[in-house]
C-alpha cells in the first residue's frame, strides 16, 4: 500500500510538501565547526517508490558534517503535527536506515493506525514527554497492540515509553489521545530506507476482536521500555528514561534514552568509542514554542582527527560503523533536553 493511500497517523506524520526544515550548514572556522546558526538547506528528493521528501544532510566542506542533520523551526503540517527531522532513502551518506521525528502538539488526539502490520526489520516507536520537571510524564494517553489473534496484547501508557518491535512481530492498532502537553515521537527502522508495500495488513480489526486482547502478564512486556531498574545509577548530568541491550532483549539494539538537566552542565555524554554497527545520536529540545530549539550547546568530536562540531539545535547524528567518535559533551545548557543513542546492532555498552 502506498503512503498516499494510508489514512494512518504514523506514516503521514511527516508528509510530502509539508516538511519545513533542512540540514544546518556547518561553517568552517579555525579549530571550531559551529553548527548552531547555519542557513536552511534544500530538502532531499523522495526515495524511489514515492513518499515524502526527507531532510538531507549537507556536504559543507568538512569531513563529517554530512552525517549531521539539524532541525529548523517548522510550522505544523496539514495534520497539525510538527516535523523535526526526517531521514529516508539514504539521504545521509552510508546510512541505510530510516528515522522520522516530530512533535505532537497539545491538541486532543492524533489520527491513529487501525490495522496491524509487521516488518522485515526491527522498529522503534518512541514516545517522549516534554515536562521539564518530570521526563517520564508523557502528557498524553497512548495505546498499542502487539501480536495478533490469540497472541494479541494491549498496552496502554501515559509515561514516556519506547516500544521496541522485533522483526516480524505483528503490531498495531496504535493511538495517541488526550494530548495535554507537547510530546515528541521518534520512529526508527534499522536497515530500512522506506516503507515496503508488503508491510501493512488491510485488516481493520473489530472492536470485539480487540476486546479479547490480554492486558497484563503476557509475553511482550519486555518490549515496552519505560524507566530503568532502581539499581541503575543515573549518568552524570542526566536521568534515565529507558535502556535496553542484547542481554535484556535478544539481538536488540543497544539503546539509551536520557534526559539531561541544565543545572549539571557542563557534563560528558559519551567518551571516545568505536562501534561495530552504525549508531544514531538524537538530541531533542522540549521548548514549547519551537521544537528546533535544543536549549543547550553540545560538542561532538568525530573521526580519528577529532573534528569538532558544536550545535544548539535539535539534531540527528549518524555515525557509520567503525568510525571513531567522542567525546560528546554538553558544554552549557539553559533548558533540559532529551538524548537518544541507538546502536543498530546487538552491542553491549562500551
Amino acid at each position: 500500500m502506498k503512503l498516499i493511500d494510508c489514512k494512518i497517523g504514523r506514516r503521514k506524520f511527516i508528509s510530502a510538501g509539508s516538511i519545513a526544515l533542512g540540514a544546518g550548514l556547518l561553517a568552517k572556522s579555525p579549530g571550531l565547526l559551529f553548527a548552531a546558526d547555519g542557513p536552511q538547506q534544500g530538502l532531499g528528493g523522495p526515495p524511489q517508490g514515492g513518499g515524502p521528501a526527507a531532510t538531507q544532510a549537507t556536504d559543507d566542506g568538512t569531513k563529517y558534517g554530512k552525517y549531521i542533520v539539524l532541525s529548523q523551526k517548522s510550522e505544523p503540517n496539514e495534520r497539525g503535527s510538527i516535523p523535526i527531522v526526517a531521514t529516508l532513502g539514504n539521504t545521509i551518506p552510508e546510512c541505510d536506515s530510516m528515522a522520522l521525528i516530530g512533535r505532537m502538539p497539545a491538541q486532543g488526539s492524533m489520527t491513529g493506525h487501525e490495522s496491524w502490520e509487521s516488518h522485515e526489520v526491527p522498529e522503534y516507536l518512541i514516545h517522549l514527554g516534554s515536562d521539564p520537571d518530570d521526563p517520564m510524564d508523557l502528557g498524553a494517553d497512548a495505546e498499542i497492540y502487539l501480536g495478533k489473534g490469540r497472541w494479541r496484547e494491549k498496552f496502554t501508557f501515559n509515561r514516556t515509553t519506547a516500544a521496541y518491535l522485533p522483526a516480524g512481530l505483528p503490531h498495531c492498532p496504535w493511538h495517541v489521545a488526550n494530548i495535554r502537553r507537547n510530546m515528541t515521537f521518534v520512529n526508527l527502522l534499522p536497515g530500512r530506507t522506506w516503507w515496503g508495500d508488503n508491510d501493512q495488513s488491510k485488516d481493520v480489526i473489530s472492536k470485539e476482536e480487540l476486546a479479547k486482547a490480554r492486558t497484563s502478564g503476557y509475553v511482550f512486556d519486555k518490549y515496552m521500555l519505560s524507566g530503568v531498574p532502581g539499581d541503575m545509577k543515573d549518568p552524570k548530568g542526566g536521568k534515565w528514561i529507558a535502556y535496553t541491550d542484547c542481554t535484556k532483549i535478544a539481538s536488540a539494539p543497544l539503546t539509551r534514552i536520557i534526559r539531561y538537566n541544565p543545572k549539571d552542565a557542563p557534563c560528558s555524554i559519551i567518551d571516545t568509542q568505536t562501534r561495530e554497527y552504525g549508531t544514531f545520536f538524537i538530541f531533542l529540545g522540549i521548548d514549547d514554542d519551537d521544537a528546533s530549539v535544543l536549549g543547550a550547546e553540545v560538542e561532538l568530536l568525530i573521526g580519528p582527527e577529532k573534528e569538532r562540531h558544536i550545535f544548539n539545535k535539535s539534531a540527528l547524528v549518524w555515525i557509520p560503523r567503525g568510525l571513531a567518535h567522542g567525546p560528546f559533551a554538553v558544554k552549557k545548557a539553559g533548558k533540559p533536553f532529551n538524548f537518544l543513542e541507538v546502536v543498530l546492532g546487538p552491542e553491549l555498552p562500551a
